[in-house]
């Protein structure tokens, strides 16, 4: 008799507690599941009970809070390749555990929105090419290499690449203040340096020579950006994305008597201080 009883009290604990633990019977298996951006811990079950992912909300709640509390959850799109307790999908949410195929993409400096699309091939399925055209900011998608799940979209992407350029200048924000420039025109001065120098010195010094033709009301005359010939001010926007040494050019500029530049069919840049002595090294560099 008592055996019986003491089965049966274990019997109704294992149902209290580890059946509500348990994968649903319906588990999603082989499908995706999204956890957003900025979702609260108590949406975030309910949302999971619906997809069907956990029986208990409730559980979840527990297990999450252990593991740190919503301010650790991981946004982002979770693989569900077979059944788990909710104990171990709420240490995926919080690992970011994704268990999504990435592919290593390098972006290289000076790479526009266009030519960071063309990046994104048939592998990867939910990438819209449009929409990515409307919405990326040129200029400030950091060039840098990246492990992007196949299942990225426009908005995932440029989120990532958008987040990384905010990192990767952070230590710059105060030099760009004191500079007295906006960061949007350092940006544009930055992805002009990109185009038109190859060196870390070419760069600083055509800094230099281009702050100082705006500074005169002369046209900025660059070679890869036609605009520039026909206007004066700088382009309204970034004409690529600059990489940090192109950042740190535009910001730092080395002083120098050049007000001209060019790049010769020796590859080589040449600099000079009138007019006249442009014009002759143009003959002399230029075929």
């Amino acid at each position: 008799m008592l055996r019986t009883r003491l089965f049966f009290i274990g019997a109704v604990l294992f149902i209290a507690f580890f059946f509500p633990t348990a994968p649903p019977f319906s588990f999603p298996s082989g499908s995706f599941i999204t956890v957003p951006e900025g979702v609260g811990l108590y949406t975030l079950a309910e949302k999971l009970k619906q997809d069907k992912v956990i029986r208990s909300p409730f559980w979840f709640r527990v297990a999450a809070i252990a593991l740190g509390g919503e301010r650790d959850m991981k946004a982002g799109q979770y693989l569900m390749p077979g059944p788990q307790n909710v104990f171990v999908i709420a240490w995926r949410v919080f690992r970011g555990r994704y268990d999504i195929e990435t592919v290593r993409l390098t972006i290289p400096e000076g790479f526009t929105v266009e030519k960071i699309s063309a990046l994104f091939d048939n592998r990867f399925v939910l990438f819209d090419h449009a929409d990515f055209a409307a919405r990326a900011p040129e200029g400030y998608l950091f060039p840098d290499t990246y492990f992007i799940p196949v299942t990225a979209t426009a908005s995932s992407t440029i989120k990532l690449l958008s987040d990384n350029f905010t990192r990767k200048i952070s230590s710059s924000t105060l030099d760009i203040e004191s500079s007295g420039k906006t960061l949007e025109a350092i940006i544009t001065m930055a992805s002009l340096l990109e185009a038109e120098a190859k060196t870390k010195e070419d760069r600083e010094i055509a800094s230099d020579i281009l702050w100082k033709r705006l500074k005169l009301g002369m046209p900025l005359q660059i070679d890869s950006e036609m605009g520039t010939y026909e206007f004066f001010g700088l382009p309204e926007n970034p004409i690529n994305n600059p990489g940090l040494v192109s950042i740190e050019a535009a910001i730092h500029p080395t002083s120098t008597p050049y007000l001209y530049f060019l790049t010769g069919d020796d590859g080589k840049m040449h600099y000079s201080r009138t007019f006249d002595e442009h014009v002759a090294k143009k003959l002399k560099y230029i075929k």
